[in-house]
């Protein structure tokens, strides 16, 4: 080979083991939230610390069947922005262990602690809230129900107006937890399953009896329920403060925000969690964790949750940019900060993957009338624990 030719091969090769590098330097995060408002923060990041980022957004439903396909494939990212339940699955996408202690921003315990699952922390906490308020449209409802019997004493001058009372996501078990906690039951309880309790049965039938009679708009999904409040085709919804946002957007000054209606004298107990900067199999700990610390002190820096705040309505996790959001807040964003203080924590250890699951089985049985209430909640203990044992069993089992 002449050495021309020889110098040529040598320089291509550098260039393309520079392009390697810098591929591999890239930080590739996925968020669940806010598409824009969001992707904008990651682009300025991107831009003023001088680190190339690749941020994809992923709808929630198809997060945690997209993560563990990448992880067989071994094309996870280097970070993840989701809902903290999702760090349940610990054990199968090997989300790096966090430590406060390298996060100075000051965030309460009261939020680090909605990022524990299992007694440990597996995400950073960037905003705080995910919690169900009752949405209400003020043009159509001059007071906002206190309790069920009064939305159903609504509903003739509702429909003399063409417009129907209420809707949705009747189906989804995030929506039936609230009813379940107003009975005084719970999922799970130090880390144990508890589903088969006469608190379940008694807030499956009283569930139930509302789709009986017919105050929730019939077979309404998540995004039907969203665009008939928006329209103006319901007075109500059920919606987190995630949405909040939207409906202003759409209602302006006629939207209102109120606790979600009591159910025989008993108050809803919607959950409180948080979206967390993850790190998926133990990204933290491997070769990008300078810069993977650097995302995470901006995110959770003052300057950046104002953003959140300002930009998105979201409910920042830093004190100075919460106080500030409290102080300034205003008509519904007012109320959503409120509404905030009577809320639970989700459960996030690992068992509730396979609660959700469970609770949704039963759920849907007890609703098409093949199992009482009592059987319905027998059922979901049965399946939830089988489903824990037998993942127990795949985690233990040695490979071939």
């Amino acid at each position: 080979m002449k050495p021309t030719i020889a110098r040529c091969f040598f320089a291509i090769a550098v260039l393309l083991s520079a392009a390697v590098t810098r591929a591999d330097d890239d930080l590739t995060i996925i968020y669940t939230y806010a598409k824009d408002s969001l992707g904008a923060i990651l682009t300025e990041f991107s831009k003023g610390e001088s680190i190339p980022l690749k941020a994809e957004f992923k709808e929630q439903n198809e997060l945690k069947s997209s993560i563990m396909g990448m992880m067989e494939q071994g094309t996870t990212p280097d970070a993840i922005i989701m809902p903290a339940d999702h760090t349940g699955l610990h054990s199968f996408i090997r989300y790096s262990e966090i430590n406060p202690a390298d996060f100075p921003a000051r965030v309460p315990p009261r939020v680090w602690a909605s990022t524990y699952s299992d007694g440990k922390s597996y995400g950073v906490p960037l905003i705080q809230g995910n919690h169900l308020m009752l949405f209400y449209n003020k043009k159509l409802v001059a007071e906002p129900a206190a309790d069920w019997e009064a939305m159903f004493a609504q509903r003739p001058a509702l429909m003399a107006k063409g417009v129907a009372s209420i809707a949705w996501s009747f189906d989804e078990m995030y929506w039936f937890l609230p009813f379940l906690g107003a009975y005084g039951g719970w999922p799970l309880n130090d880390g144990k399953v508890q589903l088969n309790t006469p608190e379940m049965a008694a807030a499956l039938d009283f569930y139930k009896q509302l789709r009986s009679r017919e105050l929730p708009y019939p077979g309404c999904s998540y995004q039907c329920a969203v665009d008939l409040f928006k329209t103006g085709a319901v007075a109500y919804t059920i919606n987190g403060d995630w949405i909040g946002k939207a409906f202003y957007e759409a209602l302006g000054d006629d939207l209102g925000v109120s606790a979600i209606p009591a159910a025989e004298g008993r108050h809803m107990v919607p959950t409180f969690s948080s979206y967390v900067l993850s790190f998926p199999n133990q990204s933290l700990n491997g070769p990008k964790r300078a810069r993977l610390l650097k995302l995470a002190n901006y995110l959770q820096s003052t300057a950046v949750q104002k953003q959140f705040w300002l930009a998105m309505g979201a409910i920042p996790v830093e004190q100075a940019a919460f106080e500030q959001a409290q102080q300034n807040a205003r008509g519904y964003l007012k109320k959503t900060i409120e509404l905030m203080a009577n809320t639970k924590p989700l459960p996030a250890d690992k068992e509730m993957t396979f609660i959700w699951d469970a609770m949704g089985k039963g759920f849907l049985r007890h609703r098409e009338g093949a199992l009482n209430g009592p059987a319905a909640a027998k059922y979901m203990q049965q399946l939830a624990e089988r489903h824990i044992r037998n993942a127990q069993r795949m985690m233990t089992t040695p490979g071939p």
